[in-house]
């Protein structure tokens, strides 16, 4: 196996030309929970890539469900005497379904939380989309008078009559999405002198659950 890997790894920086342009930006859904109390540096992380992703050519680099691994290089648990939670993720490699590995180095470009995510948007604006999760509006308004004027599942709500926009008409999520989206108590920086994101958060452990959805910026 690590015979294969070096193969492919020799391969992809030189003849092959299905390769992702740097800055390119990939919507991933973690597949387990990471939580920094739990977390141990090295421990494996894994992600799936959400729809196919493709060249300037129109050739699919990149296939939906393909696995981006990574690892954890900090996990920090917040604790009396450590007043701020720490998690710190660098992805480094796509493995396709038939176990092909593209060394990839990536960074983390924005966190979003299950709630806020757009079934089928992703970074290329899958508008024609229309889910079985997306055709009941979870945020809809809470007044118990908003029963006949619940928003559409997709678009912004009307404010045609100077109504209280609810708090879910935010932007949708994109290729420009970037920071901390639905997650509260939790920021994201570039981590310091070495490759990865850092999470942080001052007032709970950092726990990214099941599902989470990443944008994950191809760095070279």
């Amino acid at each position: 196996a690590q015979g294969a890997a070096a193969t492919q790894a020799d391969n992809s920086g030189v003849s092959d030309p299905k390769r992702l342009a740097p800055g390119s930006v990939i919507p991933v859904q973690l597949t387990k929970t990471i939580d920094a109390k739990k977390a141990r540096t090295g421990d494996q992380v894994v992600a799936k890539v959400m729809h196919d992703m493709r060249s300037t050519t129109g050739q699919v680099v990149i296939a939906k469900d393909t696995k981006v691994v990574g690892h954890i290089t900090e996990a920090q648990p917040r604790s009396k005497e450590q007043k701020e939670s720490q998690l710190a993720l660098a992805f480094d490699r796509a493995v396709t379904k038939d176990g092909q590995e593209m060394q990839m180095p990536m960074s983390i470009q924005a966190v979003v939380g299950q709630e806020n995510q757009y079934p089928g948007g992703g970074d290329q604006g899958g508008s024609g989309n229309s889910g079985e999760s997306s055709t009941t509006n979870p945020r809809t308004v809470r007044s118990p008078m908003s029963g006949s004027t619940q928003a559409p599942p997709s678009g912004p709500p009307p404010s045609a009559d100077g109504a209280q926009t609810p708090r879910a008409a935010r932007p949708p999520i994109n290729a420009h999405t970037q920071g901390v989206v639905g997650i509260s108590n939790l920021s994201l920086q570039p981590a310091n002198g070495n490759q990865g994101s850092v999470m942080t958060s001052e007032k709970n452990n950092v726990k990214l659950e099941s599902g989470t959805m990443l944008l994950l910026k191809v760095n070279q």
